[in-house]
Formats: structure tokens, sequence, C-alpha cells
């Protein structure tokens, strides 16, 4: 059983909520619609507040905010940075700049999913890929549990359960700006309407998905790359800055993803 550890509900260079606290939804002002909490902790796999002092490439340097039973490793230049507007982040330089967290049963999904990171990219080109949360080992090996990346025309793209059914947002991302992208699969709708990807909390596009439940695959879990093969190909990184990075293996409503946005903003 994994155990959140507790913390304090403010983080030191920047005031927002960790991984296991709570927050109030946002309030339905359509309607006399109670307001309940948020808890982050629920169904969190993995959690990257990315607030540790330095990264040096020693093993678990990065740590799981989720109960810290799937901590990373830094690899090719990537390092913890001091960020203006958020406080500590995580730096992801090109070529190859990433977080590797290896496999573990807490990382596998089912039928319900939840991926989300605040970004800051510098190279978005509306036609190369780059990465944010993949865990998949290559792209020509049909192989992905999930992936949330940056692609054509500069929008959110999402392979879940392979690539049999490669999906993306509508609104491009900018360089030189925070912005959240989440995405969320819940395998128990209709397969039109399985999986909503959202920027900045709102929804930004519903797209289809035929897999009903996803297959667990042994790869490792990347952040701020795609991983190719073999290893010493670029691997397709952000080329950029990532914080507040996670996976939930349950399926956020959309006043959860609006609370978390919300959370994690400052």
């Amino acid at each position: 059983m994994r155990v959140l550890a507790l913390f304090a509900s403010i983080v030191v260079g920047g005031c927002r909520l960790h991984f296991d606290a709570a927050a109030e939804a946002p309030a339905d002002t359509s309607a006399d619609v109670p307001v309940e909490p948020v808890e982050f902790g629920r169904g969190c796999a993995v959690g990257l507040r990315m607030d540790e002092a330095a990264w040096t490439g020693a093993p678990g340097e990065v740590i799981d905010a989720c109960g810290g039973d799937d901590n990373g490793v830094a690899v090719e230049r990537a390092q913890r940075a001091d960020d203006r507007e958020r406080g500590a982040v995580g730096e992801f330089p090109a070529p190859s700049g990433c977080v590797r967290i290896a496999d573990a049963p807490a990382l596998h999904a089912t039928t319900e999913l939840t991926l989300s990171a605040w970004i800051y990219p510098l190279a978005l080109d509306g036609i190369n890929p780059f990465g944010v949360i993949a865990k998949r080992s290559d792209f020509t090996v049909d192989d992905a549990e999930y992936t949330m990346f940056v692609w054509t025309g500069n929008t959110v793209w999402v392979d879940l359960d392979g690539r049999n059914d490669r999906n993306h947002g509508t609104r491009p991302l900018i360089n030189g700006a925070w912005q959240q992208l989440t995405v969320v699969f819940d395998g128990s709708l209709p397969a039109p309407q399985r999986v909503a990807i959202y920027l900045d909390g709102a929804l930004d596009a519903v797209v289809a998905e035929s897999s009903a439940s996803l297959a667990p695959r042994p790869n490792a879990l990347s952040i701020g790359c795609l991983p190719e093969l073999p290893a010493t190909k670029p691997q397709l990184a952000l080329a950029g800055r990532i914080d507040d990075a996670a996976v939930w293996t349950r399926a956020f409503t959309a006043s959860e993803v609006a609370a978390w946005y919300a959370a994690t903003r400052h």
C-alpha cells in the first residue's frame, strides 16, 4: 500500500498545494450545488514538485511527492532551476534532457488516468514533437502505455494504449509562457468521449479512444522527453521547463481539473 506523506500546504518559492492536500472545487454558479473538497492524493501514482536543492545524477534524486515510492533520476543535463514565476522547477534542455522513473506497479493505469504538468516551452515550432509525460520506449514500437506531448500545430497530443488512436487538442501552445496541460482518460465512457484535453484548467477538446482499458507496459516513465531507441539517439526533450508533473490512476472530473489548476497556479 502506498502511504502518502503529510506536507504543509505552502511550498517554499510558490504558494501551491501539495499532491496530498485537499482543495475546494470551483463553485457551480448555475445551480445550488454543494462544493466538495478535492483530494489530490487519491489515486496519485507519481507527483514531481521539482523543489529539490539540486539534481546531481544520483538515483532517487527527484522525489515522488505521492509517497516517495517512485523517485526519478535526471539524465542528459536535466536539472533543477530557479524560476522567477514558479520558484523551483525542472529544466529540460534539448535534445535529451529528461527525468526517468523506473517502471513500477503503481504507474500502471487501467480504465482511468489523469496526466498533468505545467510547461514553459522555448522551442515549439509547429512541426517537431516535444515530450512532457511518456511511458513508452520508442515511436516505432507500438508500446506506449500513455503519452502526452506537444507536436504538430503546437497542440497537445495523446497516445493511449499504443498509437491506435493518436489524437490532439485544438489550441496552440506558445513559447516563453507557463501553461498547464492536463489529459483525462475514462474508459467507462463511450469511445468518442473517453479522452478530454485541458489547457490551464479549461476544456480544449474531447477526442476518441477505442481502448476501454490500458494494457500495462514495462517501460520507464519519462518526464520532459519522448524516449527513442536506441538510447543514444536524441530523446526529444521539451527544450524548456516543467513543474508539478503528475500521474493519477483515476479520471479527474472537470471541477477537479479546474481545482488542480487553481491550486498549482502560483
